[in-house]
């Protein structure tokens, strides 16, 4: 059982439910009716994301033979033959489960999936990889929103900039993560850095300056709370970006995303209800003492 809780990696669980409940409560601050199981698009959220989890483990069990000997597959603790039967069955019961609450979640749950598999078949090795993996946290959250709009419809600008934004910090915290084991380049750290500062700075620039938003002005707190952690979290990889100390900061960026999604509420008029998503944090901070994150 130790040996499949390694390989899933159960506190990075929490993030994907934090994605797909924040698209819900996009949903419902938009003032936009959802079917009385949307709420089961969070179990497909999960299984996809745990999905990508194994299936990454089995693609990477040559390499983590050599970087991390002591992983369930390289380790012996999971067989590559039910890991992979693991990941599979993970992945057909996500796209089942979002197929069942509606046409629109199904084939974005399927698009999803493909992008888990265009990842972990070989994009991550490539200098697609970090938008790739933007992509399926952007897809995450898309999914939330699908329960209530179909993909034909005129999605409202923050149905879109949302999961474009978190899309945008997934993948500079995966541009960063690119050499983890063994600590990145002055280069490379602090190109990831910069890049996410950037983001940081426009999505400001958009919130002082688009109508509307932020829908309410609770929402400023929450903002606030993410700039600040987003910045303790990451300044010190500007000066120390060796593997321990990169290795801290990927985790640490992992566990921001539960804020990013509660922020993301606030900004569309839920600043009350976005505790519940980052609640979602806790759980993994505590399960991040036991299980690895990354």
């Amino acid at each position: 059982m130790s040996g499949f809780l390694a390989l899933l990696r159960p506190p990075n669980v929490f993030t994907a439910f934090a994605d797909s409940l924040a698209g819900l409560l996009v949903l419902l601050a938009l003032g936009i009716a959802v079917p009385d199981r949307a709420c089961a698009i969070l179990l497909a959220s999960g299984c996809l994301y745990l999905s990508g989890i194994v299936l990454n483990d089995v693609l990477d069990r040559n390499i983590d033979a050599v970087e991390r000997p002591t992983r369930p597959i390289p380790s012996g603790a999971v067989s590559v033959a039910t890991a992979t039967v693991l990941g599979i069955a993970l992945m057909a019961t996500g796209i089942a489960i979002a197929a069942w609450i509606g046409r629109a979640p199904g084939t974005l749950a399927a698009i999803l999936a493909a992008c888990i598999l265009v990842y972990d078949g070989g994009a991550k090795n490539t200098k697609l990889g970090p938008l790739v993996m933007g992509a399926c946290r952007g897809l995450d959250v898309a999914l939330g929103i699908a329960t209530g709009l179909s993909l034909s419809a005129s999605w409202p600008p923050i149905a879109i900039a949302g999961p474009i934004v978190l899309a945008l910090y997934v993948a500079g915290l995966t541009y960063i993560a690119r050499d983890e084991v063994d600590g990145n380049t002055t280069r490379r750290a602090r190109t990831g850095l910069l890049f996410l500062a950037v983001l940081a700075i426009t999505v400001m620039i958009a919130l002082i300056a688009a109508p509307g938003l932020p829908a309410s002005r609770w929402a400023w707190p929450w903002v606030a709370l993410a700039m600040g952690l987003g910045w303790r979290n990451w300044s010190p990889v500007w000066h120390r970006h060796d593997g321990r100390s990169t290795g801290r900061a990927i985790g640490g960026g992992i566990m921001l995303i539960p804020v990013i999604d509660a922020t993301l509420c606030a900004v569309a008029g839920m600043p009350f209800w976005a505790v519940t998503v980052a609640l979602l944090m806790f759980p993994a901070l505590i399960l991040k003492q036991f299980f690895s994150p990354t």
